[in-house]
């Protein structure tokens, strides 16, 4: 039996806290787990206090992970490998004696043979330790460097706050990270003692290190940095670990400047640069101000590089003199650079999304399934399923994609968009997507400078659904509820005006890593993650520095810095046409209220001026005569086309993502929820009242037309996107046909015995939020 410390049980019971009850369907959420988003952040904490923890728990990682591979247990390996990223990432030092990385390397190569994401997440942490094996503490370094805007390649983090729909706190939190600022100068010296503590250990004492660079100008300081790191990427380089090699040239920089034995410190991660915009358009325009402030804050005019050579070559900061034997030496650096850099293989898709892997297995399952999804892909007309003449159209490859698709590869500057809302803002994001791709179809601007990632992070939206800027709620939601809205949970949505957050939760179904440290904030009351925390107090952390921010501030950073998938989410395109003959296509993401619905949710958005107009319930609302048009998804999976005249108040369609069992692609849907009249009888007063009945089923495209009355429309449950005086509607997925020739996907050769018929090839369009695995298959 082993024998541990009581250190190493803390550490290990704290790690066993993060992982327990992880699952791919948050429906099933235990009411004790409103805290387990902290459990992370708190184990963080626990290591933090003395450099040998971090060994411990890496240690206690590959144990873990073993127990994982020999158990299948799918939920567990990519929340592993990306805490043994982020740990390995904060180690002071990794004694070049300890085969820890080697086991590390040994272990999670076994995961290489499992599906995706899990390979893909284990093979980018293999990248990571064949990097920290030969030149330890490099992608610490890369990391700092790239959110401090030091190097040619940077990432900037923008956080989107809307202060009528977020807390106060939030907004507090957000302003409080926008102002951080490190100045280059402190951020030279941590880089040079982190990288001298990485390779050395204790050898060095770092406080000595830090009183002998605080004496020297900001370019001495530059100067030495320059020097760090252009042998640290030269070790990475290396084909064969040169670590003792590496040592002595380090050891040789700081000769006759310091040689007192000192003891391992924690360097924390500078807080990441970040921007905070308020925002409440269907559109990204707050970020132009960006594009001007990347190219301001680029390589220094006094060392310019070639266009050619700009890869590494990265004017780190304020290098105030640039001598023509330096610039060449760099660029001779970077010429052997790219020689040896690793090429990655090409990526077969875009994006991996919802069971989009590479398994050529299931592509062709995929390409046999049901007609459903090829029908509404494919078919323009609505009208055209229910006479059908050619039956080639069946035969339809499809592929998920952003709906927003550029060569990712060729940016040099990373925009991480943090979006924080319900599911009516998801929507705003998705429609800002959507018009950014007409913008940058004819005039680039974006896009030429930055490759975007999104990031969701769910907050609680208050029951009237409008918040004062000191977060005090106005209004109240209703005293009573009708009994229509009893049966119908959509009509006690619009009676509140209130928002859901279905897609964080399917965000959390997709990725269990993303559920317990990003969904799970809802569990928790903003003034607790938004409390200011205290420094650690341990002489062997390093705080000289570092501002402690609220733990709300921590969750966003550790979910841009570790989250790099994206996850596909399908968008729907609405085309309505207007009384006037005007028409105008919107898309959505979640939902699409139309008629009393949508009427309720406007008269609700006029806040105290909405009590001077009533506002009915569905037994009391005016009657729609409307000619629909729908496609139902039965069990079997085949389509039902019906044409059917319904009087009704109001038709909701919503994106079925509650459970497990509706996030295949193939069974990819709209609920539709129709609050139908059976009869309508008039009291003893003039008003008439209604006899209604609910109606609920599956429909993957439908067209609405009013008889003789026009309805007003509001998308993702969003006021400000309203639209009165529609005619017709028609609402489908959202598709973008391609040639052949376009076609990335390698498909396998159709077999003798099955000939499709002209194949058609399309892609359907989807809004890319970045999660931590992907999502799962």
């Amino acid at each position: 039996m082993l024998h541990t410390t009581c250190t190493e049980d803390r550490i290990q019971h704290a790690l066993d806290r993060c992982l327990a009850g992880l699952r791919q369907s948050p429906t099933a959420a235990h009411p004790w787990n409103a805290g387990q988003s902290m459990n992370r952040w708190s184990l963080e904490e626990l290591v933090k206090r003395d450099p040998e923890n971090f060994l411990i728990l890496l240690q206690q990682i590959i144990r873990k992970t073993k127990e994982v591979q020999e158990q299948c247990q799918y939920e567990l390996v990519a929340p592993l490998a990306i805490m043994f990223f982020s740990t390995l990432l904060q180690t002071p030092h990794c004694p070049a004696d300890s085969d820890l990385l080697q086991s590390a390397m040994e272990v999670f190569r076994l995961f290489l043979t499992w599906p995706e994401p899990y390979c893909s997440v284990c093979k980018n942490l293999l990248s990571t330790l064949q990097l920290e094996i030969r030149a330890p503490g490099i992608s610490f370094q890369r990391l700092v460097r790239e959110e401090q805007g030091l190097s040619t390649s940077k990432t900037m983090t923008v956080l989107l706050m809307n202060p009528g729909e977020v807390p106060a706190d939030f907004l507090l939190v957000a302003e409080q990270l926008s102002r951080v600022q490190h100045s280059q100068r402190d951020t030279y010296i941590t880089l040079i003692k982190h990288a001298f503590q990485s390779a050395l250990g204790a050898k060095y004492s770092v406080h000595n290190i830090h009183a002998a660079l605080q004496d020297k100008s900001v370019s001495e300081v530059a100067e030495i940095y320059s020097t760090v790191k252009e042998l640290l990427e030269t070790a990475a380089l290396m084909k064969d670990p040169m670590q003792s090699l590496y040592c002595v040239a380090m050891c040789y920089i700081l000769h006759g400047i310091l040689f007192h034995i000192g003891m391992l410190q924690t360097l924390p991660l500078p807080t990441a640069k970040c921007h905070m915009f308020y925002w409440e358009k269907d559109n990204f325009d707050v970020l132009n101000s960006l594009v001007d402030h990347d190219l301001t804050c680029s390589v220094p005019s006094n060392c310019e590089a070639d266009e050619e050579d700009e890869i590494e070559l990265d004017g780190e900061g304020p290098i105030k003199e640039c001598s023509p034997k330096s610039v060449n030496k760099a660029r001779l650096s970077q010429q052997f650079y790219k020689l040896f850099r690793p090429k990655s293989p090409r990526m077969l898709y875009r994006a991996k999304s919802l069971g989009n892997t590479e398994s050529k297995d299931i592509l062709v399952v995929r390409e046999k399934r049901s007609n459903s999804l090829p029908q509404q892909v494919h078919l323009r007309s609505l009208e055209a399923p229910l006479y059908p003449q050619n039956q080639a159209l069946r035969h339809v490859c499809f592929r998920r994609r952003p709906i927003l698709s550029s060569d990712e590869d060729s940016k040099n500057t990373t925009l991480r968009v943090v979006v924080f809302g319900a599911d009516h803002v998801a929507g705003k994001v998705a429609r800002a997507y959507s018009s950014l791709r007409r913008r940058e179809s004819t005039c680039p601007h974006l896009t030429r400078a930055f490759k975007l990632q999104f990031y969701f992070v769910p907050v609680k939206r208050d029951l009237s659904g409008h918040t004062s800027h000191n977060g005090n709620q106005k209004g109240t939601p209703p005293s009573h509820v009708s009994p229509e809205q009893i049966q119908n949970p959509d009509a006690t949505l619009m009676a509140t005006g209130s928002s859901t957050n279905d897609i964080a939760h399917l965000l959390g179904m997709l990725d269990p890593w993303y559920e317990r440290n990003t969904l799970s904030l809802l569990n928790l009351p903003s003034n607790v993650v938004c409390q200011q925390t205290s420094k650690t107090e341990s002489d062997s952390y390093d705080s000289s520095y570092e501002q402690r921010l609220p733990i709300l501030a921590d969750l966003v950073l550790y979910y841009c810095r570790y989250a790099s998938k994206p996850t596909l989410i399908q968008l729907y395109q609405a085309e309505l046409t207007l009384a006037g003959g005007e028409k105008r296509t919107e898309v959505f993401v979640h939902s699409l209220e139309l008629g009393h619905a949508a009427g309720t949710r406007a008269v609700k958005a006029l806040g105290a001026a909405s009590k001077r107009f009533g506002i009915d319930g569905d037994r009391e609302a005016v009657p729609l005569t409307l000619d629909m048009i729908y496609n139902r998804v039965v069990v079997s999976g085949r389509s039902q086309w019906k044409r059917e005249r319904k009087v009704c108040t109001s038709v909701n369609l919503t994106k079925a993502c509650k459970n497990p069992e509706e996030l295949d692609s193939k069974m990819e849907y709209l609920q539709l929820s129709m609050t139908e009249i059976i009869k309508r009888q008039s009291g003893k007063s003039k008003k008439g009242y209604n006899q209604v009945s609910f109606v609920i089923m599956k429909v993957d495209k439908v067209q609405i037309t009013g008889a003789d009355n026009t309805f007003a429309v509001c998308l993702d449950q969003d006021e400000k996107k309203i639209l009165q005086s529609v005619t017709r509607c028609e609402i489908s997925v959202c598709y973008k046909t391609d040639s052949s020739s376009d076609w990335n996907l390698r498909r396998p050769r159709p077999s003798a015995q099955i000939q499709p018929l002209n194949p058609a090839f399309c892609s359907l369009l989807c809004l890319p939020i970045t999660t931590f695995s992907g999502a799962l298959p």
